[in-house]
């Protein structure tokens, strides 16, 4: 029954951090809710992996850092999706900018989530180090 359990919970948990990445970036993602469970759990694996190797062996993963390793996994998805289609989006599929339509678009830059994610990890990393010397 221990195992059961602990799948159920497991799943649940995945579901929840694989929804909080996809609200993470916007535009479509043409999942099902059995794929945004797996995106979930794979990013909690990989959270949890990065947290043992990098920080203490006993420290837990947190939400935030599974959420971003699954927001990973998220976009590396949808740009495999958009290879295979064949290119981008349409500009039909693309949600409006904010304004109405008065010329103002808001883009997504990969490019910063890429370097926010590099800042936070050394950020965090060099945090643990200057706490554990203290």
């Amino acid at each position: 029954m221990d195992v059961v359990l602990y799948v159920l919970v497991l799943a649940g948990s995945g579901l929840v951090i694989g929804a909080l990445a996809r609200l993470g970036l916007p535009g479509r993602d043409p999942m099902s809710l059995f794929q945004t469970m797996l995106v979930g759990v794979a990013g909690s694996l990989i959270a949890g992996l990065i947290t043992y190797y990098l920080f203490d062996r006993e420290a837990t993963p947190g939400i935030l850092l599974s959420v971003l390793c699954a927001l990973v996994i998220v976009f590396a998805v949808r740009k495999i999706r958009e290879r295979q289609l064949g290119g981008a989006a349409t500009p039909a599929a693309q949600p409006s900018g904010f304004g109405g339509g008065s010329g103002m678009q808001v883009r997504f830059m990969p490019g910063c989530l890429i370097t926010s994610l590099l800042f936070s990890v050394v950020l965090t990393v060099l945090l643990n180090l200057l706490l554990r010397a203290f």
